[in-house]
Order: C-alpha cells, then sequence, then structure tokens
C-alpha cells in the first residue's frame, strides 16, 4: 500500500465532507450522528491549510493544520482504512508547515485518539474544556 500526502483540491471537497461526518460519528460516538453536518468540514477548515491522504485513488484521511499557530485542529482517517499508517503519515506532512512546536487539542472522551497521539510522540500538556466538552492540549517538542 502506498500513501500519498498531497494538498487539498476543491476537488476533494465533496469527499472529504463525506469522509469528516462518517469519522466524526464513528470517533465523537457519544454524540447523536445527526451531530455532524457535511457542512461542518467547510466551516471547521475556513483558512486552514489542508492535507489529504490518497490511497490508491482513493482520499482516506485528510489534516487540516492552522499555520499561524502551528497547530493540528483536524486529522480524520476513514474509519475502513485506521491502522493502516495514514495519521502518521498526515501528522508527518503536516510537520514542514510548523515554525513552532506544534499543538492540538484532543477530546478526552477520545482515548483512542488521545492513544494515537501519544505513540506519536505527543504529550498532554494540560487540560481544560470547551465548547465540545473536556480535552487535553497536547503538543510535541
Amino acid at each position: 500500500m502506498h500513501i500519498t500526502i498531497r494538498a487539498f483540491e476543491e476537488s476533494d471537497r465533496e469527499s472529504l465532507r463525506r469522509l469528516y461526518v462518517v469519522s466524526r460519528n464513528e470517533a465523537f460516538s457519544w454524540r447523536p450522528a445527526a451531530h455532524h453536518q457535511p457542512a461542518d468540514f467547510d466551516a471547521h477548515t475556513e483558512g486552514e491549510r489542508i492535507l489529504v491522504a490518497v490511497v490508491d485513488g482513493e482520499v482516506l484521511g485528510f489534516a487540516s493544520i492552522w499555520e499561524p499557530d502551528s497547530f493540528v485542529h483536524n486529522l480524520f482517517v476513514h474509519p475502513s482504512a485506521k491502522r493502516r499508517g495514514l495519521g502518521q503519515a498526515l501528522l508527518e506532512g503536516c510537520a514542514r508547515y510548523f515554525n513552532k512546536p506544534p499543538t492540538l487539542k484532543c477530546l478526552t472522551e477520545n482515548t483512542n485518539a488521545v492513544q494515537f497521539y501519544q505513540a506519536q510522540g505527543w504529550a498532554i500538556l494540560s487540560e481544560d474544556t470547551g465548547p465540545e466538552g473536556p480535552y487535553f492540549l497536547m503538543g510535541k517538542a
């Protein structure tokens, strides 16, 4: 399997909208499925650099970065493609856009994501609560 990480193209938008909803429904299982909408992708990535993970011509993941703060805002992999290296490849692709030590927020209830980031060398810096609930601020040196 060959993973390609590339810049977002407008032709990716519909695929990423669907992937965003499916991935959030799976990752945030404590929320009702109707809570996540395709238009959320547009609102939650506005003004951000978006990288796309492609395998055999199929878009299977993405990450978005708020570059001024070296902040990974979103990282989602389609549930059917988890544990195949796409998340790690996306994080590695993001690294070239960081101008200082990067951070991200991860909901504390999303234990799979917390474990994933820790396995990639990210550490919990602090804990707080936001509109979506309690989260960890994580960083990588």
